[in-house]
């Protein structure tokens, strides 16, 4: 029976390491921290994104030579993966528009899918010092958050009814969909908390803060969603696309194309049916 134990130890202190990495270059002066867009308009990217990426992708490589390893300033390497059956995804920084401006809603996030399964996520909130990681397979399923004096509490999904539903949703990326969904699901604005980083928006769920999360778009890649999705499972949560079908975790398909969404569980399918006749407005099924 695998624990995961050894690959948990190694990401939990590489996590730890990274985050000092990304909080010394966010409190080194704008120079050190501007961030430059991607060639490809896949977002913003600084310094510390890029150091962050190839140390923990040496650091996973070398501890565990036979698994693949993608991630998001290497994306190159991600064809390579397709015939592995372990597959690391990496985000050095999720959130980096926010974490350029010297906010602390981004994270550092480091998943493990075995057979396109995410069991092992750890997500890293450097700048609000809280590490969240998650175990999830047959035989193990537990979630904890360690706070800056080291004390693990274990993390709990709220359960909140229909009526009573919390949102969180994109600090950087606002969509008027967003919106529409609220108004479906009666949501008022003082129930809806916005927040860079899918690690850190789903970590609210796992933590039973908030209770759901629409990304009513395309966007999101294996890196931003492998961490946080093992982290929700693990206390009961569910994440799957616009139409309800399971994210795929394919190193040849980088994007989830249908967006996704994310809940504390107890209500996927009624939320799912909530918003259905929007999701039909904005888009063509995908699975009709």
């Amino acid at each position: 029976m695998a624990t995961f134990d050894p690959e948990l130890r190694l990401v939990l202190s590489l996590a730890r390491e990274a985050g000092a990495i990304a909080l010394a270059y966010q409190t080194g002066g704008a120079d050190v921290m501007q961030a430059q867009d991607k060639p490809d308009d896949a977002g913003p990217v600084t310094r510390a994104d890029t150091e962050i990426n190839a140390r923990l992708v040496a650091a996973l490589r070398a501890a565990f030579p036979g698994d693949a390893v993608v991630a998001e300033e290497s994306a190159d390497d991600a064809a390579a993966a397709a015939d592995v059956s372990r597959c690391w995804y990496v985000d050095p920084i999720d959130g980096t528009a926010e974490y350029a401006r010297g906010e602390t809603c981004w994270a550092i996030q480091i998943g493990l899918c075995i057979g396109g399964e995410p069991v092992l996520g750890v997500v890293y909130e450097a700048g609000a010092a809280r590490l969240s990681w998650g175990i999830c397979t047959p035989d193990r399923r537990e979630a904890f958050v360690i706070d800056d004096s080291g004390a693990a509490t274990p993390l709990r999904a709220s359960g909140r009814s229909l009526a009573e539903l919390r949102l969180v949703s994109s600090l950087s990326h606002a969509s008027p969909k967003t919106l529409e969904v609220m108004r479906v699901l009666g949501i008022p604005p003082e129930r809806n908390l916005r927040l860079g980083s899918v690690g850190v928006k789903v970590g609210t769920i796992a933590r039973g803060e908030a209770d759901l999360y629409v990304h009513p778009r395309s966007g999101t890649k294996l890196w931003d969603t492998c961490a946080p999705w093992a982290l929700l499972r693990a206390v009961g949560g569910v994440i799957t696309d616009l139409w309800g079908q399971p994210l795929i975790y394919d190193p040849l398909r980088l994007g989830h194309d249908h967006g996704l969404v994310a809940s504390h569980g107890a209500h996927h399918d009624d939320i799912l049916a909530a918003i259905r006749p929007l999701v039909d407005t904005w888009y063509r099924s995908p699975h009709a």
